[in-house]
């Protein structure tokens, strides 16, 4: 899939959406195919153990039944004799015939095989050949399954690697446009915006300490006349100082003057510098009107200034 070019009214998320539109398809059928080769791969295992056991019996009954170990003289193998030719011998003996026929049954032969000569008495080769085969099938199957596996992960590795793409651009887009503001780990000393504990109001704090390994702040409040100190998860602390850039309309969240709390406020001018350093926006805060009803917009530090928790 060759990335998109964003243009016109295009957006990163219908840039996106139209990138991974034919993504559920192939992931079904890819799925589909593994699951079809499961189930064959099953049928031939499962034929391919069962012939080996037959294999493995039928050599244990082949040696059982024709060849027999002579004890006391080593491991040897020699044939067995017939029963039938061991009551004839015995008749043999007893009528005093035939000594030497008598002695060539009683005395059979004994024989050290070499590998290779038992291996081709107990060997079937047709058998053999269609265990050899099964095992052949079994393995392409497996191979199939291997390959279709590796195509899955790299389609959904290739969206992975899109969407980080896709949000990096996004992020220096909005950074550009004052509408995202960077988050970063915050350092003692640092201001901080937090909900006060059991309200929905927002206040101004200063870090203590951050705990890499909890991922806890220790913050104080920055009201001077209060001594709180808070001890809050990095999910409900937000540092302060990430946003850019803002534009006259923006929605913010701004410590109103001579306050340690944040409102809700309008930009009404965009930031400019101030001549002690930094950056002054002019706020126009909700429900801050006088007794005309006349609004007066506020000077407020940009490092006062957050946009809106979600």
């Amino acid at each position: 899939m060759a990335p998109a070019n964003h243009s016109g009214d295009e957006t990163y998320l219908e840039a996106f959406m139209d990138h991974i539109s034919t993504v559920p398809a192939e992931l079904r059928r890819n799925l589909d195919l593994m699951k079809d080769l499961d189930q064959t791969s099953s049928t031939l295992l499962q034929e391919m153990t069962q012939r080996q056991q037959a294999y493995v019996a039928q050599v244990e009954e082949k040696i059982v039944s024709n060849l027999e170990v002579i004890d006391g003289k080593g491991v040897v193998i020699v044939p067995k004799v017939d029963p039938t030719d061991r009551e004839k011998e015995e008749g043999k003996k007893k009528k005093g015939k035939s000594k030497e026929a008598s002695k060539t049954l009683t005395e059979p032969v004994v024989v050290i095989p070499t590998t290779e000569e038992f291996l081709r008495f107990v060997h079937d080769a047709e058998e053999m050949a269609k265990i050899r085969a099964l095992q052949t099938d079994c393995l392409q199957q497996a191979e199939e399954k291997v390959a279709i596996s590796q195509q899955t992960y790299a389609i959904v590795d290739n969206i992975c690697r899109r969407l980080d793409s896709d949000l990096r651009e996004m992020e220096k887009l909005l950074l550009t446009s004052g509408e995202f503001q960077t988050m970063s780990t915050g350092k003692p000393n640092d201001l901080a915006a937090i909900q006060a504990p059991g309200t929905a109001d927002w206040i101004l704090a200063k870090v203590i300490s951050f705990d890499p390994a909890t991922r806890m702040y220790n913050l104080s409040d920055e009201d001077v006349e209060s001594s709180k100190v808070f001890n809050l998860p990095e999910s409900e602390v937000i540092i302060l100082g990430g946003l850019r850039s803002l534009r006259t309309g923006d929605v913010v969240y701004a410590v109103y003057p001579d306050t340690t709390s944040f409102y809700k406020g309008t930009v009404s001018q965009a930031p400019r510098k101030s001549a002690g350093g930094g950056s002054v926006v002019m706020i126009s805060f909700m429900d801050d009107h006088d007794e005309n009803g006349i609004t007066y917009d506020k000077a407020v530090q940009m490092k006062h200034i957050m946009l809106p928790p979600s």
